[in-house]
């Protein structure tokens, strides 16, 4: 098994073990987000971080994406 078929099984398992329990996953990708978030603006309040401050928004954003991906399949599931 080639280092991107190892990597493409992981993620495969990761995302059909969050499907399989969407409201714990959901919340803690809110959670997560809302933490880099209020991170992120810490740090450019104190004018510190360089670009881990800059790293940290998309990162939130990106929680905040899967959250919502993650609420529609499941409402797809429960509907389906």
């Amino acid at each position: 098994m080639h280092a991107g078929e190892r990597v493409r099984a992981s993620v495969e398992a990761r995302i059909s073990h969050e499907l399989g329990h969407p409201r714990v996953w959901i919340t803690v990708r809110i959670v997560a987000g809302v933490w880099l978030l209020v991170l992120a603006g810490v740090l450019y309040a104190y004018d510190v971080g360089g670009w881990w401050r800059a790293l940290l928004v998309p990162a939130g954003l990106l929680h905040f994406y899967w959250a919502f991906i993650l609420h529609h399949d499941a409402a797809g599931r429960k509907s389906g």
